[in-house]
This record gives C-alpha cells, structure tokens and sequence, in this order.
C-alpha cells in the first residue's frame, strides 16, 4: 500500500482501537444508558460513528472507481497528510456540533448490532482505500457539508479526526453513565 494510505490506515485504526477501549470500561448492558436525558448513550455515539463512516466510505469508493475508470494518474507524492485538516480543529471538543439528521443516532440499536455495524463500516473504509491504492487520491475532489472541497485523503482522515473527537466523547459518557446507579430491575 501507498505510504500516504498506510499513514492514514494507521491513524485512523488507532483512533478506533483507542473508541473501542474507551466503551469497553463500561458494561455492554449498560451501552443504551444515557448520562441525561439530552445527551447520546454509548450505542447512540457507535450508530452516529458508522453513519458517518458509511458515508464518508461509499464519497471515497465512488470517487477511486471514477478516477480509475477515467485513467486517473498514479500518485507521486510520498510527504504526510495528517495535518491536512489540523485548521478546522475537528477533534476539539469545546464547541459542540450538532450532528446533521442523515448521521444522527436513530436509536434502537443493540451493543451487538453497533458493533457489528462498526466492524462493517471500518472494512468498507479498508475496501474504498485499498481500491484507490496507487491514485493520485490528492487531486480526486468531493465536496464535505462542513469542510468544504477536500480531496480523498482528506476524507480519509476526516473520519480518523471526527473519530478522535468522538473518543473523548465516549469517555465522558462512559464516565457520567458509570457514575449513575444502575437501573433496578423489575420482576413482572
């Protein structure tokens, strides 16, 4: 694989790694507790990340087959794009987004299912990259709703940044929802 891929497919494995641990301190049971009534539960965080990453992956697969298709040129460039979109800050947390409707948690999901769902988005990602292995991916341009004209290593790593910012995110949830007592059940 490209370098430029395998830096990306690096950064953004390690920001699922670090998700994963991060829910994993928090029994899976207690994945669809929310901290408050206002706030996403840990499968609400999991289903938005696959929504995102689904999407993001299915920009990144069409664009790789219409640069093959049309004998897109061979990449040449070998420097690191990780910084690339350091200037929107996506992982800081201090100014809270709100998650456009197409990506927004719909609920209803198991512990299992997010997972299952996780594991599928993250192999459509690993798919739409090994595809474009070998593109000149920096010249193939889609438009992101919030960041504008990013080429398709900047989609790559947009879901490796928004992921980071979502880890932090896991955490506290993790930590509010922990710090609740646990629901009593009821006999019927």
């Amino acid at each position: 694989m490209h370098p430029r891929l395998t830096e990306l497919l690096d950064y953004v494995d390690t920001q699922r790694s670090a998700l994963l641990s991060a829910v994993s301190a928090l029994p899976p049971e207690r994945w669809a507790e929310r901290p408050n009534p206002t706030r996403w539960s840990v499968v609400d965080l999991l289903e938005h990340l696959y929504r995102v990453e689904h999407s993001c992956a299915q920009v990144i697969a069409s664009g790789v087959e219409a640069a093959r298709a049309a004998g897109h040129p061979e990449e040449t460039e070998s420097h690191s794009v990780l910084a690339a979109l350091d200037a929107f800050a996506i992982p800081d947390r201090s100014q809270r987004r709100e998650a456009p409707e197409r990506v927004a948690p719909t609920g209803g999901w198991s512990p299992d299912e997010a997972r299952e769902k996780l594991n599928t988005s993250r192999a459509e990602l690993h798919e739409a990259m090994r595809a474009g292995d070998g593109l000149k991916l920096g010249s193939i341009r889609q438009t992101h709703a919030r960041l504008g004209d990013l080429d398709l290593y900047g989609w790559i790593l947009f879901i490796g940044k928004h992921e980071a910012r979502h880890v932090q995110q896991a955490r506290e949830i993790v930590e509010q929802v922990g710090a609740l007592p646990r629901p009593v059940a009821t006999a019927s």
